[in-house]
């Protein structure tokens, strides 16, 4: 598994066993949990609709570039605006170890 941030196209991701993400009027928000219980030490992280529907596809285990060619049609935006979105996104929640690569 790659240890930096950077985001391939053939990546595939997951989100991390150690969050727990609920969906709370609208939003998707993100818990960091250690040992069962909610780290308060840990900022909440929310998503917006863009960034729901790159973690719902986290889950069916595409690569980067199919969540990509999935959200161009989704969002009718351009493969190069959505992919900057996505990586960057992706990039972040890698840092904060809310998801992880396969």
């Amino acid at each position: 598994m790659d240890t930096n941030n950077s985001i391939h196209m053939d990546s595939v991701l997951e989100p991390s066993p150690k969050v727990v993400a609920r969906l709370i009027e609208d939003e998707l928000i993100i818990v960091p949990i250690e040992d069962g219980f909610a780290d308060l030490n840990d900022a909440l992280f929310s998503l917006n609709e863009t960034g729901k529907a790159v973690w719902e596809k986290l889950n069916a285990h595409k690569t980067v570039r199919g969540i990509c060619e999935e959200l161009e049609n989704e969002f009718n935006a351009s493969f190069d605006e959505i992919k900057k979105d996505v990586t960057d996104l992706l990039a972040e929640l890698i840092r904060k170890k809310l998801v992880r690569k396969l």
